[in-house]
């Protein structure tokens, strides 16, 4: 089935891919990626209280990311804050999509300038600050009895398939998770009913459909701990499985038409939780990009990973150039949940005594 492409609600560049080797004794990479909260109406879908909740203060959210504003001409990189005041040769210049972690920023004479690496700082009028999403998918003790889904865009239902709006309901928006409990064809539109005379249009729905798992993990489930991934990219969700039980499920963002996701059933080859991502093979289909410290990559076939994405907030839309991006939450927890566990040091190599979890991407 041809994965359906709905409008991005979140404006912003595309995503890039890079492709990226890392060497396990040194952990370094030689890369190449993937680039590019709603309230819940009457809670319809069981939950836990997960331990790796975050909260406000966690440390993942204390860093501050920020796009380099690269539109107007190259910018330039100087080796201290005087130097960018006084207009000193640069060290270096950052062009293309740039996205740096800010360390500090001191103004002088006026002028505000941002440190984002060790001897180096920017202006900051060149960057344009920004918070990553807090979405985080749901976690489950045991598999819901019906499919539900999370909500892409803000709509009114109507009250039949493609019938008058309903306006005795609540407006559903975006991220709000609710219960599928029937399916019809008004035209060549899908509709789903999510409550008494609450019908709405599948381009605003991503829906997870519990199922059992492929062959292959069948077969393995013991050796592999009974644990599997499930990628929908029709749909842009992933679920998570234990056996048959869902324990958790979430909104994600694949490959563009141009650059989809490979599909098949794959094993997680490596892990590493921070590494730099950028265009190091100078491919000029992708362009010229970098992003800093890209959190919870796990490298299922090739330079295919599932990773977080600080960078956009458009979980449940095709954004990338081929990885499967989620909200940096989602990937902590499947970083964490899924094999082989990663050392004190961040980096996992799968191997015969220590093999990754499977990914079924579909």
């Amino acid at each position: 089935m041809a994965a359906k492409i709905r409008p991005a609600v979140i404006a912003g560049r595309p995503v890039l891919r890079q492709f990226i080797k890392i060497l396990p004794a040194a952990v370094i990479a030689f890369a190449a990626l993937c680039l590019a909260a709603g309230s819940v109406h009457a809670a319809p879908v069981a939950q836990t209280s997960p331990t790796g909740q975050q909260t406000e203060d966690d440390p993942l959210f204390a860093k501050v990311y920020a796009h380099v504003n690269t539109a107007g001409g190259k910018v330039p990189v100087f080796r201290a804050p005087e130097d960018a005041v006084n207009n000193a040769p640069p060290v270096r210049e950052l062009n293309g999509y740039e996205w740096v972690i800010v360390l500090n920023t001191v103004e002088i004479d006026g002028v505000r300038v941002s440190q984002i690496n060790a001897e180096e700082w920017v202006l900051a009028e060149k960057l344009t600050f920004t918070r990553p999403s807090r979405f985080q998918g749901r976690f489950f003790d045991e598999t819901p009895d019906r499919p539900f889904a999370w909500v892409l865009s803000e709509f009114q239902p109507t009250v039949e398939p493609d019938g008058a709006a309903n306006t005795a309901a609540p407006v559903y928006r975006r991220y709000d998770v609710v219960q599928i409990y029937e399916k019809a064809i008004a035209g060549a539109t899908i509709w789903y009913r999510i409550g008494e005379q609450q019908w709405t249009r599948q381009q605003r729905l991503g829906i997870v459909t519990p199922r059992q798992a492929p062959a292959q993990v069948r077969n393995t489930r013991e050796r592999l701990h009974g644990k599997w991934i499930f990628v929908n990219l029709y749909e842009q969700t992933l679920a998570a499985y234990e056996g048959e039980r869902l324990v958790f499920a979430s909104l994600v963002s694949s490959g563009l038409p141009k650059w989809e996701t490979i599909k098949g059933v794959f094993q997680i080859q490596y892990k590493n939780r921070l590494q730099p991502m950028y265009n190091a093979a100078g491919d000029p289909d992708l362009g010229e990009y970098h992003l800093e410290e890209v959190p919870f990559n796990m490298f299922f076939s090739g330079d295919y990973a599932l990773h977080g994405a600080y960078w956009h907030d458009g979980f449940g839309f095709r954004k990338s150039r081929g990885c499967v991006n989620l909200s940096i939450r989602d990937a902590r927890w499947l970083f964490d949940w899924s094999d082989p566990k990663a050392s004190q040091w961040g980096y996992a190599q799968a191997g015969k005594d220590n093999p990754g979890t499977w990914v079924w991407v579909w």
